[in-house]
Order: C-alpha cells, then structure tokens, then sequence
C-alpha cells in the first residue's frame, strides 16, 4: 500500500450502539480520550415484545419495538483499543442490558487525516468477548415478513442494529428486473459467536430467503473484542432475571461464548488448524455529502460490482470546528481479496482529486460472502 496516497496505518475501528439519550454523553466521553472527529450514523435497534394474553401468560408474539440509537465509529490505535472498549463499557453501563453494545475491528486505514492522539490511562481491566464475529446483512427495504432483523429476532441469533443506505452498481444490472427492487437497503448488523456464525448464517439465508433473484447480501468480519447487548425481548417476564441476562452471566463467568455452541459439523469456511479462511475484503470509504458517486464509479471501474452509501455526520470534538458536525457518506463494498489492491488504487485516486483531505478508506478481512447468483 506504499503507492497509494495518503498515510498507511494499522487501527482498530471502535463501533459504539448506544441509545440517543446518551449522545452527549457519549460525545463527553469521546472529547476526553483525545478523539478529534467521531463519526455517527443514524439507526434502530430491534427487539421482539413478550406479550401477555387474556390469561395473563406472558408469550412471544410478532411484534416490534423499535428503539431510536446511534452508531458511533472511530478508529483508535491498536494498542489502546482494550482501554477504550473498557473505559466505554464503565462509563455507559454497557453491562446494563438494553444500555448498548460496542465493540472493536482491526483493519487497515488510508486517509491524510491527522491521527487522534488518544489518552487512556487507569481503567479497569473488564471481561472482553474474544470469541465474536459481525454479520453484516445487505437487503431491499421491502417491509415484508422476510426482513432480517425479523429472521434474527425469530431465531434469538442477538440483537439486530439497523441502519439505511442506498445500493448502487449490482441492481443497475439486472435489466427490467431491477424495478422490482428498491434502491434503499436495510443494512442489519448482528454480534454474534465465532463459532456459530457459519450456522446462523445459513439460517439467515434459508429463513430470510437471500437465496432468490435481489433476496440480499451478507458477510462476515471479525471482531476484535466487544461486549453485547443481550436484551432481545422486552415485556412482561415471571422471573428476576431473562434468559438474556443469564447468557450473559454464564459469557461473564466462562470468559467467552464458546459454552453455548449451537452448530456442530459446519465449518465449512475454516482451515486445518480451525482458523477462518478470509477471502474477500470489506473495503469501506468515508467522504464528504455528495461525493460517494465518484468513489462508487471509481470502484465498478477497477473490478467491484457495487456498493452501498449511507449517511453520516462527522462530529468534531476538537480544534477550531469543536461542536461543528459535517454531513457525510459512508460506503461499503465486499470484494475478492485479490481485487483489494486496485480497487484502494482507484480510490486514493479519487480522494487525491478532492480539495480537502478529509476523506478516509478502509479495509478489513472478510468471510462467509453470501450473495444470489443467477445461473
């Protein structure tokens, strides 16, 4: 990556789901790391309501309550990304289900933005997962029954955290089909343990109905480290505690998720040695409002087959523009890993052209890329 323009470094990438009553909080918190620009996107997380009938027995029904939250991303180095994960988890109460969830991401970063320098110092050492991964979920805004985060919830794969974006690139493809597909994407992430990803997946997949003409998108990437918001359902409930609070209990006191394993026999994405076989990349770019096409265009030009914009407000929270907040696009792309090289080419190309350099790309490993193919 020597070639490219901008500055090469290795970070962590610090992700934060927290309800919107704690945005100022958060932005405290943030501002007292040394954190100079916060990037926040717009979403909501989904749980499934315990209803409780004429009887007075509580039971699940197929409803949802949607809770107004913010995804905070900055990267930090990776030295430090323990420090911070925990000093977040303190601050907010993230222990506190329903509070949030955050969790940190290794990959590499190309931007002419000054690094922050981040200051964290005398925090408690808490019980990180090690052990999780993060689907990402890329499907119409249909509204149907089909939608992801309905699937997951049904399953009790984890709390679903959506957010939406525009697709661009693949649905231009598809001649006269494309009008029965929306432009607008529900992008669902999902926390979930390592070594039962592969089998939630294919859940997904089957309940979800990926496996149609325009059915979605989704990958895997690891997580670093992190901690989970284990509040699926919310209601009326017979016991003192759910059992999402005694999972989580059990997590704390195991030091990781492997306990719970649901799936036997489905590695089928791992090599000899029980490692995960990475071979697509996730390449993400963050730019000013209206400036995402021209990346999109340079990317479908060097081998990509599309992307997926959403919107973001980048925040300062130091030097002259403290408290400013700048409308920006963030796109996602998932690519072969031996495409990477050209495709971070054709970006820095474009970023090179624009007048400021408050443009950012990024690139991390990715697996288990599901995608329909027409045959």
């Amino acid at each position: 990556m020597n070639d490219l323009t901008g500055i090469s470094r290795e970070v962590s990438r610090i992700t934060l789901i927290a309800h919107q009553s704690l945005n100022g909080k958060i932005m405290e918190i943030f501002a007292g790391l040394g954190v100079r620009t916060l990037f926040a996107e717009n979403s909501r997380c989904v749980r499934q309501k315990v209803n409780t009938s004429f009887l007075g027995i509580p039971g699940l029904g197929m409803e949802f309550s949607d809770v107004a939250t913010e995804i905070f991303r900055v990267t930090v180095p990776v030295a430090v990304a323990d420090a911070v994960l925990c000093r977040l988890i303190k601050e907010l109460e993230l222990q506190i289900p329903g509070r949030g969830a955050v969790f940190a991401q290794e990959l590499t970063e190309i931007t002419r933005m000054d690094a922050s320098e981040i200051s964290c110092e005398g925090v408690d050492d808490l019980r990180l997962l090690k052990d999780l991964s993060l689907i990402t979920g890329i499907q119409s805004k249909s509204g149907s029954g089909a939608n992801l985060f309905r699937v997951a919830l049904k399953l009790g794969v984890g709390v679903p955290v959506v957010s939406i974006g525009i697709g661009t690139g693949i649905r231009d493809r598809l001649g006269l089909l494309r009008v029965t597909i929306s432009p607008e994407k529900e992008l669902v992430y999902l926390m979930v343990p390592s070594h039962d990803a592969d089998g939630l997946q294919r859940l997904l997949i089957e309940e979800g109905h990926l496996d149609r003409p325009g059915g979605g998108f989704l990958y895997q990437t690891p997580i670093r480290a992190g901690i989970v918001d284990p509040l699926i359902r919310i209601g009326r409930q017979e016991h003192a505690a759910s059992i999402e609070q005694i999972i989580a209990a059990i997590d704390d006191l195991k030091k990781g998720t492997a306990w719970r394993k649901r799936f036997f026999g489905m590695e089928s994405n791992y090599d000899s040695s029980g490692q995960p076989v990475y071979t697509h990349r996730e390449i993400g770019f963050l730019c000013h409002e209206g400036e995402g096409d021209a990346f999109v265009h340079a990317a479908m030009q060097a081998g990509a087959e599309g992307a997926t914009i959403a919107r973001l407000r980048a925040i300062r929270l130091a030097g002259d523009k403290k408290g400013h907040s700048v409308p920006c696009e963030y796109g996602i792309l998932c690519v072969a890993s031996p495409l990477e090289q050209q495709i971070l080419a054709a970006l820095s190309e474009v970023a090179a052209r624009r007048e400021d350099s408050e443009w950012v790309l990024q690139s991390q490993i990715a697996c288990s890329v599901f995608a329909h193919k027409r045959n």
